[in-house]
């Protein structure tokens, strides 16, 4: 399990520990999801202009994987059409899974390696991509 922690999933997490302290101004919309199984909480707030997602903001509580996400999320969701953020949960819950994704490169083009020995361990998925589960989720402010 211990592998699972390596220095770019580190590096990931504490990009959001970094900023947790740091609030989005004027926020467009929030969101909060939480895994009830390890009480891992992600509350995730986006300022949209004309849709698209100019600004982000994410404060994860729980372990270092759901951390990682949510800067994973941090990490691709600035610039991005929200209503293309549901794509990316899915493209990544299937890479989690095993399944071959061509829209991975795409979506994801600093690649997802550093979660890559997070597969087999399907019972940590639901971490990785709790800030991407927001996608749906997102309340006007």
């Amino acid at each position: 399990m211990q592998s699972i922690y390596q220095d770019q999933l580190l590096a990931l997490a504490r990009r959001v520990r970094d900023n947790s302290s740091l609030v989005l101004s004027a926020p467009t919309h929030v969101a909060e999801v939480n895994n009830p199984v390890c009480g891992d909480r992600v509350l995730s707030t986006i300022k949209l202009e004309n849709n698209v997602i100019i600004a982000a903001h994410a404060e994860a509580k729980g372990c270092a994987l759901c951390e990682a996400g949510a800067g994973l999320w941090l990490d691709i969701v600035v610039g991005q059409n929200i209503s293309s953020l549901l794509s990316y949960h899915a493209a990544l819950t299937s890479w989690l899974a095993g399944e071959d994704n061509t829209e991975i490169s795409v979506k994801f083009p600093n690649g997802l390696d550093s979660f890559s020995p997070v597969r087999p361990i399907k019972n940590r998925h639901k971490c990785v991509t709790l800030a991407f589960s927001t996608a749906d989720k997102f309340k006007r402010v």
